[in-house]
């Protein structure tokens, strides 16, 4: 399946969120993150506020680098391209283009969650916008099901759908390169291959 190039537009956007972004990180670890207000992340990213508000919600999600989720054209033809996978491969793939679309460039992984650990109440807006992402899952998956002979409950889709966010937890964890190489392709489908293996097998197991 061949993918578009981004167009003139989606690379100016995506240079002016990592711009901002990287403005907010670089004030909250310079200062202190509560010490760090819109108004300061904008003159630093050389934008309005009003710019800022159309890039980013709010300071927490500047820093964070959290955009509101969404399921993009790609990512749904990945998911319904069945060469690509069984469904619930599709579904943990679909889960994992969500969370990266909407989540700030991997170079700044390190920097997010240093300032994650240092302000445990970022924790929560990193959940609830998982939560946001799993939801749009949840809804993809619920439709697909309904068109098919043996439709599943929205519950059961949700159950599906929270193993599937289970499956990239685990790659995370247990490949540590994974958050750098996060633009990486190839990369990032080799590590959710293998969790998607460990998690049958450990299923079978309890079958």
């Amino acid at each position: 399946m061949t993918t578009s190039q981004p167009s003139l537009r989606e690379r100016h956007r995506a240079r002016t969120l990592a711009e901002i972004h990287r403005a907010a990180l670089d004030l909250a670890g310079e200062s202190s993150y509560s010490d760090t207000t819109v108004d300061a992340v904008a003159e630093r990213a050389g934008v309005s506020r009003r710019t800022f508000f159309n890039y980013y919600a709010s300071k927490e999600d500047a820093v964070l680098g959290l955009t509101p989720p969404h399921i993009t054209e790609a990512a749904h033809a990945r998911y319904m391209d069945r060469s690509t996978g069984d469904e619930f491969a599709r579904t943990v793939r679909l889960f994992m283009d969500v969370l990266r679309d909407a989540t700030g460039p991997p170079e700044f992984m390190a920097h997010r969650q240093e300032l994650v650990e240092q302000h445990p109440e970022l924790k929560r807006r990193i959940g609830l916008h998982v939560t946001t992402a799993e939801s749009l899952v949840v809804s993809t998956v619920t439709e697909q099901s309904a068109l098919g002979a043996s439709p599943r409950s929205e519950e059961t889709s949700h159950a599906f759908v929270l193993l599937a966010g289970s499956v990239i937890k685990f790659a995370f964890r247990t490949d540590s390169h994974l958050a750098a190489a996060s633009q990486d392709d190839a990369a990032v489908q080799h590590a959710l291959d293998h969790a998607i293996g460990v998690f049958r097998t450990a299923l079978k197991e309890i079958s």
